[in-house]
């Protein structure tokens, strides 16, 4: 597989996966309601935590904090590129956040680092640093086949390959 076209490729195997089972929806389409096998269809916004009042497994709640804060990055670049930034540029200071060198946490600083992904990171850092660099990954490719820009589309794709060619690295044995 290239470089070139890996993350888009490992974006494409899982919306094959995501066929056979939807909660992998989740990751490819941040915009999607999100899947819950017992509830149905649910929104990002919280109603799950109304039509189940139980908390979110630890797992769980993490994996949707790093999700949700691709999700709020990428938002943030397309308004920023609406009001004439350059969106390599924010990228770029994005992807030095989560590519950081030497290697610490990946997170973008100008965005709170929710407690519970303190708490994994503590625990399991190792693990959870590519992890956080390949869920961001493909949530930003997402953007990027989604977005008819071409700047945007290609500042996306670019920093999407940056990431997971980070995590497989940094996850190598």
């Amino acid at each position: 597989m290239s470089t070139a076209t890996s993350a888009a490729q490992t974006r494409r195997i899982l919306e094959l996966l995501a066929h056979a089972d939807p909660r992998w929806w989740e990751i490819i389409e941040p915009h999607l309601p999100l899947f819950d096998g017992r509830l149905g269809a649910r929104s990002a916004d919280g109603d799950e935590a109304r039509l189940n009042p139980q908390p979110l497994p630890p797992r769980e709640a993490v994996w949707r904090a790093i999700r949700d804060t691709a999700v709020s990055v990428a938002e943030a670049t397309i308004a920023a590129s609406l009001a004439g930034r350059n969106p390599v540029e924010v990228l770029a200071e994005v992807g030095d956040d989560y590519c950081p060198t030497p290697p610490k946490f990946p997170w973008p600083k100008k965005w709170p680092v929710p407690v519970q992904v303190q708490q994994q990171f503590l625990a399991d850092g190792a693990h959870l640093g590519p992890a956080v660099q390949a869920t961001a990954g493909l949530v930003f490719q997402t953007y990027a086949d989604r977005t008819t820009d071409e700047a945007l589309s290609s500042a996306f794709s670019g920093l999407a390959q940056r990431l997971v060619d980070t995590a497989l690295r940094s996850n190598t044995p």
